[in-house]
Order: C-alpha cells, then sequence, then structure tokens
C-alpha cells in the first residue's frame, strides 16, 4: 500500500479514507494497521481489517483450507525508491486481475525486522497469497507454509527449494555485461562496485564477475557493502585515483551507477573514453543528460507475468511442490560502454 490508496488489480482503486470510513477510525490509524505499527488496540485493529476485507472481498475457498478468499493479495518489496520494484510493482496489478482484485504493498527497507511486522499484518489481513522480495524475516518460512507465497529477484536460506521463485539470472547478465567491456572495448583492467553482497543477486553478479576475470586473466578490483551512491563516490573516488585509464567498471545498481558517475567527474575522467561503465537495472534522472547507459534490467512484465503464473497455480493447488522459474535479462548497449556515440551538444559529462 502506498500513499493515500490501495491499488486494486483491474484498474479499481480502494482509498485509505474509504477503508477508514468503514472501519470508523481516522486514515492514519488505518495506515498504522497495515504497516502493522505498535499501540493500536485490539478492537480498532479488528476493525479495521474487517473494513479491508469488506472492500477487497472476492471468490470463493480460500486456499489450504480456509473458507473463502479475501481478494487481497500482499507484496513486499525492499525499497519504494527503486523504479525497478516501482515497475514490477505496476506490472503486477495489471496481472492480478485473474487472481485478486486487491493488491496490498509495503516497503520493507531491505530491514528482515520491517519484513516480520509486514508478515504478521498480512496474516492477520488473511491474504490469500504473498509475493516478496525477500530480506531473511524469521517468520518467512512458516507464513510460505501457510500461505501460498512466490519469492521474486532474490532468495534467502530460509525459503530456497521451500517455495515457488522467479528468479532473474544474475549470473548470465554479469558475465555478459563484464565479458562486453573486456571483449568489445579491450579493456586491460575492470572494476565491481557492489552493494550488499548478503543479497543473493548482488552476491551471484559478484561470483559471474570474478568467474570472467579468472577466466581472462584480467586485472580486477571490488568495491562491496556499498549502500548508498554517496559511498559508493566516496569509495570509487579513492580507488579510481589510484589506477591508469582506461578501465572498465560494473555496477550492481542505480545508487552504484550515480556513485561511479561522480567519481569520475570529480577526478575529471571521460565516460566511455576513460571508463567504460556498465550496469543493472534502470537508471531515473538520465533522459536530459545525454547519457544513455548500457545496462541489464530484468523485463518487469515477464517477471510479473510468471510469478502471477505461479501463485495461481499455488492458490488453486497448494500440493504443488516448490517451482523456480529463471528469467534472462534484457542488455541494452548505449553511450556509457561507447556502443552508441555520445551526443556531445546533450552531454553533460563535458
Amino acid at each position: 500500500m502506498e500513499g493515500s490508496q490501495v491499488t486494486a488489480a483491474g484498474g479499481r482503486t480502494v482509498r485509505l479514507a474509504d477503508i477508514a470510513t468503514r472501519a470508523g477510525v481516522s486514515v492514519k490509524t488505518v495506515s498504522r494497521v497495515i504497516n502493522a505499527e505498535p499501540h493500536v488496540a485490539a478492537a480498532t485493529r479488528q476493525a479495521v481489517e474487517a473494513a479491508i476485507e469488506e472492500l477487497g472481498a472476492g471468490g470463493e475457498g480460500r486456499p489450504r483450507g480456509r473458507k473463502r478468499r479475501t481478494g487481497v493479495v500482499g507484496l513486499i518489496f525492499p525499497d519504494v525508491r527503486n523504479d525497478y520494484f516501482a515497475a514490477v510493482s505496476r506490472a503486477l496489478q495489471e496481472r492480478l486481475a485473474t487472481v485478486s482484485p486487491t493488491l496490498v504493498s509495503s516497503d520493507s527497507d531491505d530491514d528482515l525486522h520491517i519484513e516480520e511486522d509486514i508478515l504478521q499484518a498480512y496474516r492477520r489481513l488473511e491474504v490469500d497469497g504473498l509475493v516478496i522480495f525477500p530480506t531473511g524475516a524469521p517468520g518467512l518460512p512458516d507464513f510460505a507454509q501457510q500461505i501460498p507465497t512466490v519469492v521474486v529477484d532474490r532468495t534467502v536460506p530460509s525459503v530456497r527449494g521451500l517455495v515457488d521463485h522467479v528468479l532473474p539470472d544474475s549470473r548470465r547478465a554479469a558475465e555478459s555485461l563484464t565479458l562486453h567491456m573486456i571483449e568489445q572495448h579491450h579493456v586491460q583492467r575492470v572494476c565491481l562496485v557492489a552493494g550488499n553482497l548478503g543479497v543473493s543477486t548482488l552476491r551471484n553478479r559478484h561470483t559471474a564477475f570474478h568467474r570472467v576475470v579468472g577466466r581472462t586473466g584480467t586485472e580486477n578490483h571490488v568495491l562491496a557493502g556499498l549502500t548508498t551512491a554517496e559511498e559508493a563516490e566516496t569509495a570509487a573516488y579513492a580507488l579510481f585515483r589510484t589506477l591508469e585509464p582506461p578501465f572498465g567498471v560494473l555496477s550492481t545498481n542505480s545508487l552504484m551507477f550515480w556513485g561511479v558517475l561522480s567519481a569520475a567527474v570529480r577526478l575529471g575522467l571521460k565516460i566511455p573514453s576513460d571508463i567504460v561503465l556498465t550496469t543493472f537495472d534502470q537508471i531515473p534522472g538520465v533522459g536530459t543528460t545525454g547519457i544513455i547507459p548500457t545496462n541489464a534490467v530484468a523485463p518487469a512484465t515477464t517477471l510479473a507475468a510468471r510469478v502471477v503464473q505461479l501463485l495461481t497455480e499455488r492458490i488453486n493447488n497448494p500440493g504443488l511442490p516448490p517451482r523456480l522459474l529463471e528469467i534472462d535479462y534484457d542488455i541494452a548497449y548505449g553511450t556509457t560502454c561507447g556502443c552508441i556515440p555520445l551526443d556531445a551538444a546533450r552531454n553533460v559529462l563535458g
């Protein structure tokens, strides 16, 4: 759930104000219940949950022995600011009309304690199913055993092999981007600028990077465990000033990309002549800069279609064995690697 409404697949929306009116409480109270905040009276919480169920009710025969469905599917993603997660959320809304009229979404901020609170809230709401980009809440395995769950984009050890997964193939994409820099642009040294390697997708990109540089014998440098663009900029600046250009850089997400770009500007390094830059994910904010990132992006519509396929099958047949679907990234080659010439009139990098 975001903002002032719950978005319903198929175009319908349920406003927080509608839920508040039905329950006889304030909009703020509705938000507190949905986000599992403490200090809400039990009777008030029950009234809000009942209002949500009434406004989202639909279908019959809840899965795993429930008497009826609530018509609500929960979504947990790690960062509302990331355009990729927003795109997947929108695609899920469009696809979920065949499963559930209402999608309730929450941001875990990549915090397993927040994720745990959201799971408990969704349990009280008796959602029909869950789509989750997991962080590793301790209650996730038990939740997934009781409520149809599809894990998306990344996994954690507690549910690996136990529940349905839809995972983009990070290893293959990272190998392709790293090889592209080495073989097509002839760089003799490459760098990986990475976020938290505890996240399975980032760890897979790290593994693939090392596999390629090990096979090709390419000089390499790794910066990892960075969480913000500012941290990435500081670490990249310290590294880049010790390297002789040209060299290649693979950044693992948009925050790392902007950190690398800022470090390059501070050092007066040109992209792509000094730094051949590749990345993962859509890069927001480049539309007017003349920059066209060379990037690998998991196709949101394909991801959503596969998620809804598995979730529908799981709701209708809870006894199915766990499934794993892998999808390929879409890779586009742009100005940051040199495959497309920079437009000097629009280039903000000088």
